[in-house]
Formats: C-alpha cells, structure tokens, sequence
C-alpha cells in the first residue's frame, strides 16, 4: 500500500470513528422524538438488541 493509499484510509477511519462517536445520543433522541426502535432499526442497521441496551443504559 502506498502512503497516499494509507493516508487515505486512516483518514477514513478517522471519520468512521466521529460518526460512531453521537450514536448513542442519537439513538435517544430519535426515541424520545417518536421513532420507534424498529424504524431506528431499519434506518440505522442498529441491532434492536443494541438499541435496548443503548436505550437501558438512559
């Protein structure tokens, strides 16, 4: 891999990770918005059983 190649990809870890990082707080307030954790589930890709724990742990 190139250091350009390699750069690019930890750039895009980079921005994988900030994306990860408000999943929480997002799965809460979409909850506390109405949507249900099926929809969450749907749009997200989030695993209901995580979005349990994710909303347990409020």
């Amino acid at each position: 891999m190139s250091d350009d190649e390699t750069a690019a990809a930890e750039r895009e870890l980079t921005q994988y990770r900030r994306t990860i990082e408000g999943r929480d707080d997002m799965v809460r307030r979409a909850q506390a918005a109405g949507v249900s954790k099926n929809r969450i589930h749907a749009l997200t890709g989030i695993a209901r059983t995580t979005i349990d724990r994710i909303l347990k742990e409020n």
